[in-house]
């Protein structure tokens, strides 16, 4: 008896194991990869604010950065932050994405006293967006062109200054009926 209870505790442990897999999967997106369009999405700011990303293409690129209050790295990330706001504030949108894994917005409002924060901070309030962006540790930071692709993924803080100007160049869009109508006519092969 003792037996077959406990190989029916390994097969409902297992059955949820897979259960929690399957759930896991389908709420985290596969991360984004430099050069696919960054996903848009709209949220509302500390400020109160409503951020929209697709309202910034053409416009000029959106540094995000995902982060926690108690993330270490996150911390040590701030003051550059800050600088980028100073710098290049009117160059690039910086929005941080607070995931609200085991975070509250008492404890971002401290965060941002302790760290004279002066960036749009959004808190993600059932981690949507995080899903969306794939994000499964913080710090993770992408950067969105002026034409909404993901030009770079992490380490940002270190290439802005030397990236800016081409991140900020729009460029022309293209139809693919109309690249393959110029390649291809009744006097060449496809």
């Amino acid at each position: 008896m003792n037996r077959a209870m406990s190989s029916l505790k390994q097969g409902v442990i297992a059955v949820l194991i897979l259960v929690v897999v399957a759930v896991t999967h389908q709420a985290i997106a596969a991360p984004i990869a430099v050069g696919e369009l960054a996903p848009d999405f709209s949220m509302q700011q500390l400020d109160g604010t409503e951020f929209n990303l697709s309202e910034h293409r053409g416009e000029h690129s959106v540094y995000l950065i995902f982060w926690n209050t108690w993330c270490g790295p996150c911390m040590k990330k701030t003051p550059k932050l800050v600088e980028i706001q100073n710098e290049y504030g009117e160059q690039v949108k910086l929005l941080a994405i607070n995931t609200s894994w085991s975070d509250s917005l008492p404890e971002i409002s401290r965060f941002q006293s302790h760290f004279s924060t002066n960036y749009a901070i959004a808190f993600d309030s059932e981690a949507e967006v995080t899903h969306l962006y794939g994000v499964i540790g913080t710090p993770t930071s992408f950067l969105v062109d002026i034409n909404g692709v993901i030009r770079q993924v992490d380490g940002i803080t270190h290439t802005l200054s030397a990236n800016i100007a081409q991140w900020n160049t729009p460029q022309p869009e293209t139809e693919p009926s109309l690249l393959a109508i110029e390649a291809c006519n009744k006097d060449s092969l496809c």
